[in-house]
């Protein structure tokens, strides 16, 4: 996402969420000092401008039923406000500074190097967390157990049986994530933030 639609997002996100929440009487979570909060809010206008108006729409209707405090009048904190965002409309892969960072480093070479990237897409993807080490242990055992069921796959077709539709689902969806893996690596690449 280049300068000018962050800046378009942004508006979008101020307009449809955050202006929406104000007008139904949301205000600064307690224990939370105004400058606190606008940092939270321009924290929230950054992460969220990728959102469509009628996603950020739908998150506003949701924050504002989950709202915080005694009297349900306080603005949920930013993480929670992220995670329904998520719910609503996943961030796209090239707007994520989590996959972006997992695929520049060491764990994202190692993936690309050793064919794990598909499953280590899918868990960052689900968990918005940076793995550890049982998370690793279960991804290399899933990318292990989808290689050798597509090796399987490809050995049936070399004996001229047909893949069933499951199968052919499996084959095409982890070719998918790699090529998305790839396409992560060259925005690391070419610097994209």
């Amino acid at each position: 996402m280049d300068m000018k639609e962050q800046a378009a997002g942004e508006k979008r996100v101020q307009v449809h969420l955050i202006d929406r929440l104000v007008r139904l009487g949301l205000v600064k979570p307690s224990g939370m000092t105004v400058a606190q909060f606008d940092v939270m809010l321009e924290e929230v206008r950054g992460k969220l401008a990728y959102m469509t108006e009628l996603n950020l729409q739908a998150l506003a209707e949701h924050v504002g039923n989950l709202a915080g405090g005694k009297n349900r009048d306080r603005f949920p904190i930013a993480a929670k406000i992220l995670k329904w965002a998520a719910d609503i409309q996943p961030p796209t892969d090239d707007a994520s500074p989590l996959l972006r960072a997992v695929f520049a480093g060491e764990l994202g070479r190692a993936a690309m190097a050793e064919d794990f990237g598909p499953e280590l897409l899918v868990h960052v993807r689900r968990s918005r967390a940076w793995p550890k080490g049982h998370d690793m242990r279960f991804i290399r055992e899933r990318a292990a157990d989808a290689r050798r069921r597509i090796a399987m796959i490809e050995e049936n077709e070399g004996r001229g049986r047909s893949p069933s539709d499951e199968d052919e689902r499996l084959r095409a969806g982890r070719a998918r994530a790699a090529e998305k893996c790839r396409q992560i690596v060259r925005l690391v690449s070419e610097g994209v933030q």
